[in-house]
């Protein structure tokens, strides 16, 4: 079994009421607007395999075999 382990527990995101997927106030602001397609797609990756506390279970070999299809 993977151990995990927080590496700054003052960075643990909290889920606000209106939690969806993608992070609301990154579409209102307009982040999404300047970020070019590999990182949407990286966010999207990352959105996907991360648990409650923002941790994957893949490792960084996984994540750039991942993101090499895109």
């Amino acid at each position: 079994m993977v151990v995990k382990q927080v590496l700054v527990a003052e960075r643990i995101r909290s889920i606000p009421p209106q939690f969806s997927w993608v992070d609301q106030r990154l579409v209102r602001e307009g982040y999404f607007k300047s970020c070019d397609p590999l990182a949407l797609a990286l966010y999207l990756v990352l959105l996907t395999v991360a648990d409650a506390q923002g941790l994957s279970y893949y490792d960084d070999r996984t994540h750039e075999d991942v993101l090499a299809i895109l």
